[in-house]
């Protein structure tokens, strides 16, 4: 009894797939992943040890400790601080939300009316806010992009002047009207040449 239990604390399993190995076992034959690494120190060590046993050195930041440790167990209370975060944050959204809504519909109603105490009702003034103020939105756009269109082709127009100022000043446009004067002639003595054959 007592070689079976020690057999079967001496086995250990491999840290990504879980397969059972033999003791001693460097690699696992199943995923194919190293079962030991080598501490700065010299000493081999397991992949998934927190600290080194030899030097005492820190590898709890690794990669493959932090998996083992987060696939192993859950951390209650880790996830019981996240629970009441998520639940913080989704009531103070919700808060803001339906403050929102309430500014917006109080800004389409007109003087002395109650606000209505349905939330779907409220929402729809929301809404009809926000239309309004999209419309408005739209209108005053529309006002000026004429003028903004104006301003925009004054615009192209100048940059594409002052490109072509900088190709002639740097001698690239007599460079393409010379070239372009060689294709021409090309093209010329070729159909020249085609109509004498």
């Amino acid at each position: 009894m007592s070689t079976k239990t020690n057999n079967q604390q001496n086995r250990q399993q491999c840290y990504h797939c879980g397969t059972e190995l033999e003791p001693g076992t460097r690699i696992c034959p199943v995923c194919g992943r190293k079962q030991t690494r080598t501490c700065y120190c010299g000493a081999e060590i397991p992949v998934t040890a927190r600290t080194c046993p030899e030097c005492g050195a820190d590898w709890s930041a690794s990669r493959r400790v932090r998996r083992k440790s987060k696939s192993r167990k859950i951390d209650w209370k880790q996830l019981a601080k996240f629970a009441a975060l998520g639940a913080l944050i989704s009531l103070l959204a919700a808060a803001a939300l339906n403050a929102t809504i309430t500014a917006l519909a109080q800004r389409s109603l007109a003087n002395g009316q109650s606000l209505p105490a349905s939330l779907s009702q409220r929402l729809a003034l929301a809404l009809s806010t926000i239309y309004t103020a999209m419309a408005t939105l739209a209108n005053r756009i529309a006002e000026y992009s004429a003028g903004v269109a104006t301003l925009m082709g004054i615009l192209a127009l100048g940059a594409g002047a002052g490109a072509v100022a900088y190709l002639i000043r740097e001698g690239f446009w007599s460079r393409w009207r010379r070239r372009s004067a060689r294709k021409v002639k090309r093209r010329r003595s070729s159909s020249a040449t085609n109509k004498a054959e």
